[in-house]
């Protein structure tokens, strides 16, 4: 009897040890779950708020452009939509932002005209960029063959749908225009660290879409002429300073040829806000395409979060 009284107690204390092992890892369970669903929870709150608060920095940057149409009739760096807005604090964090002009880069879009075909004059002056870049000025033969309607490959260089479909995965050439420079990725011949190289100089725009020199970059200005080195493009910046040309046609007749004169402007449609937010430990950035038309409406056209 006082065996089988011990073996009682054994199995009574086994069962007392299971109960509680088993309820602790219940606890715990439901512990760990209300925590991840707290964090959800301010994690969603958070991107909410984060992008009401980086929408606000749109309309507020579409009341700056308005105004700028207003007071001057042309773009350049001395205004105060180029003046970056340094981090100030909101309700539970901080907000920066930073216009820029992309029309003082080269848009993708003109390698190709209207037709689909390629334009003489736009390789040329992306060949040109590319090299002041010092990098492959074939790779502008990639980039046309990826936007041309043809199916014919470029020479020097280029890319067709017989040169990506025998990649992992395979893929074809769009043989359109383009509404993010980011596809250069996907052109053959370029790896992350070239577009990170040429990126601040490149955009999308529609077609045909002049160059504003009043944004321009020295290697932009270098690009319109082989009689524009960087020298000599550093010395128009240098004259130009933070304002603009004080007459455009007057500066670049004999730089440039007379069609390259054409296709540059002092006056910019479109614009590129960079709004970052920070809410306690949670960080967003966006990206909006503005537009301005010639009433001086501001609208985004395009739109991204945490990848341009």
């Amino acid at each position: 009897m006082r065996r089988l009284r011990n073996d009682q107690r054994g199995v009574a204390v086994l069962t007392a040890m299971l109960v509680v092992a088993l309820g602790t890892m219940i606890a715990v369970n439901l512990m760990w779950k209300a925590s991840l669903d707290q964090r959800r929870t301010a994690a969603a709150l958070a991107a909410d708020q984060g992008l009401l608060y980086l929408q606000g920095a749109e309309a507020w940057a579409g009341d700056i452009l308005r105004q700028d149409q207003i007071d001057s009739q042309t773009d350049h760096l001395g205004e105060i939509w180029a003046v970056e807005l340094a981090p100030m604090p909101v309700d539970g964090g901080l907000i920066s932002g930073r216009i820029e002009d992309l029309q003082g880069r080269f848009n993708l879009n003109n390698l190709i005209s209207p037709q689909g075909v390629e334009d003489p004059l736009a390789r040329r002056q992306f060949e040109r960029l590319l090299e002041s870049l010092q990098l492959d000025p074939t790779l502008a033969g990639v980039v046309i063959d990826w936007l041309d309607a043809d199916t014919e490959m470029s020479f020097p260089g280029g890319g067709e749908d017989a040169t990506y479909s025998g990649v992992d995965p395979p893929y074809r050439t769009p043989n359109a225009i383009i509404s993010s420079s980011s596809e250069l990725m996907a052109n053959a011949g370029f790896d992350r660290d070239l577009f990170r190289a040429v990126s601040p100089y490149v955009t999308a725009l529609p077609p045909g879409t002049p160059l504003n020199v009043n944004t321009a970059s020295v290697f932009l200005l270098a690009s319109l002429s082989d009689d524009i080195d960087l020298a000599v493009a550093d010395g128009l910046a240098q004259e130009r300073g933070t304002a603009d040309f004080t007459n455009i046609d007057q500066t670049f007749e004999g730089l440039v040829e007379a069609d390259v004169l054409g296709r540059i402007d002092g006056v910019s449609r479109y614009f590129l806000l960079t709004g970052s937010i920070v809410l306690g430990t949670h960080q967003f950035t966006m990206y909006s395409l503005l537009e301005r038309d010639n009433s001086g409406l501001v609208r985004a056209i395009f739109r991204s979060l945490g990848a341009q």
